[in-house]
């Protein structure tokens, strides 16, 4: 009598057995683990976002719309330039301050920034400085062609999260405030003017003395 032998019979060689790809298995588990791995991703951003829109919101609500009339004390703001580094107005250290709220479509704004370019030119050396607010919807691409076309050499500053509009309870531009080193203010003016006059001289002379 024969010894029968046992013998293991590939997967392969069963009938109806199809044989297995490995490959398969591995691209499945690769696509398995990319799923979750998108999802984690989708939820940190927006995550992240959510910080940044309650951070913005928290700005706006720490700077409530200041009373603009000749004498109230504005606080220390912060304000934006063109670059994206910030600036708090007493690290200035100017003796006059001059916010101008403006835009590059806006007509009356461009009409008196001539004038507004020729008193910043007497008036610099002495103490006297020029604080652009500039309000277009890209300040950096829309504000150097401006700067060269007027001569512009005061700072241009942007107002991203639109806080300095809301604390300055902005309604339409131009929209000019000055103010002392003190941030009380000495003058608003709602609309364009002429700001190179024997006026405007006279009062800057006896703000910067």
């Amino acid at each position: 009598m024969e010894d029968s032998e046992h013998n293991d019979v590939p997967e392969s060689a069963v009938p109806g057995s199809l044989p297995i790809d490995s490959s398969l298995n591995d691209g499945g588990s690769r696509k398995k683990l990319l799923i979750p791995v998108a999802a984690i991703l989708i939820i940190i951003i927006g995550v992240l976002m959510a910080i940044k829109a309650s951070v913005q919101k928290e700005t706006r609500l720490n700077l409530q719309p200041v009373e603009l009339a000749e004498g109230a004390e504005l606080p220390n703001f912060t304000m934006t330039r063109l670059d994206g580094t910030k600036v708090q107005v007493d690290d200035l250290k100017n003796k006059v301050s001059m916010l101008n709220f403006w835009a590059t479509w806006c007509e009356a704004c461009m009409e008196e920034m001539p004038s507004i370019v020729k008193l910043h030119e007497a008036y610099a050396p002495k103490g006297f400085e020029i604080l652009g607010l500039n309000v277009d919807e890209d300040p950096p691409k829309a504000v150097p062609p401006t700067i060269q076309k007027f001569g512009m050499k005061f700072p241009i500053f942007m107002d991203p999260t639109n806080a300095l509009t809301e604390l300055f309870d902005v309604h339409a531009i131009p929209l000019t405030v000055i103010f002392d080193s003190n941030r009380k203010i000495l003058l608003i003016e709602s609309g364009s003017r002429e700001w190179d006059d024997d006026e405007m001289h006279q009062l800057l002379d006896n703000w910067l003395n």
